[in-house]
């Protein structure tokens, strides 16, 4: 059996006239006819219902005195408009410190704590409270040689009463009286050291310590009272250097060298 050649599909030649004049190859409908002819698209770019959008250009001056662009900034007198600001855009909401201004100054208690002064507060804090500490171990020193030896001191003045020699009597009181007054005068000489930061105080009780002492060691022939000497050097060199340092922070205005 002789199959009949088939003939092949005619081509439809599409024209620029509509959608009339050729149909589709596929069977579908085509709605070319309907939509009709797109205008060129401009350069500028279109929205999805076909409006042109138009970009704003930003200022190109972003910084100046005066500025009120884009991103100028808040137009502040002298303002640089680098980053608007909220803060500077209200009137008397922020204001900033006159470039002259000085933080605000220290106290004396405040600067004696600060660490720039740790060498001489530890030197007057150690000599105040050696001196405390030497006045009252001075104290019950006295007290307790004067309790440990009362019979032999009383056997020395009955004897020295006896033999009419007056001024060989031991007077226990007077000792302890005269040792109180001169341990509550070292105290006294110490705290004004330690809370007045006294030269005074610090050149009285070094030289009450000197006396003292050499008084003692031509006496007996021994060197007493040595700590106390000690404390109060150490008390006048600090004292007069914390001094020196609070007068320049007062003169010459160290005020942001705090710390």
């Amino acid at each position: 059996m002789q199959l009949k050649e088939k003939e092949p599909e005619e081509q439809v030649e599409v024209l620029n006239g509509g959608a009339e004049d050729a149909a589709p190859q596929n069977g579908m409908v085509s709605n070319n006819g309907f939509i009709g002819e797109q205008p060129p698209l401009d350069e500028e770019e279109l929205d999805m219902f076909g409006n042109p959008i138009h970009f704003e250009k930003p200022s190109e001056e972003v910084s100046g005195p005066g500025n009120t662009g884009a991103y100028g900034g808040a137009g502040n007198p002298g303002d640089n408009g680098d980053i608007y600001d909220p803060m500077k855009a209200a009137p008397g909401a922020y204001e900033e410190p006159a470039p002259t201004e000085r933080p605000r100054k220290l106290t004396q208690k405040e600067f004696f704590q600060s660490p720039r002064n740790r060498k001489d507060r530890d030197r007057i804090i150690i000599s105040g409270i050696v001196v405390i500490a030497t006045a009252i171990f001075d104290i019950i020193r006295v007290d307790f040689w004067l309790s440990a030896l009362e019979k032999q001191i009383e056997f020395v003045n009955n004897l020295a009463e006896t033999m009419g020699l007056e001024e060989y009597v031991i007077d226990t009181h007077k000792i302890m009286t005269t040792q109180v007054i001169f341990s509550v005068l070292l105290i006294l000489l110490a705290l004004g050291i330690l809370i007045y930061k006294s030269r005074v105080c610090a050149l009285a009780g070094f030289a009450i310590a000197v006396v003292n002492c050499v008084s003692t060691f031509v006496q007996s022939g021994s060197f007493k009272f040595y700590w106390t000497t000690i404390a109060f050097g150490y008390a006048v060199v600090a004292t007069f250097s914390f001094a020196k340092a609070w007068k320049d922070y007062e003169e010459n205005g160290d005020w942001k060298k705090e710390w």
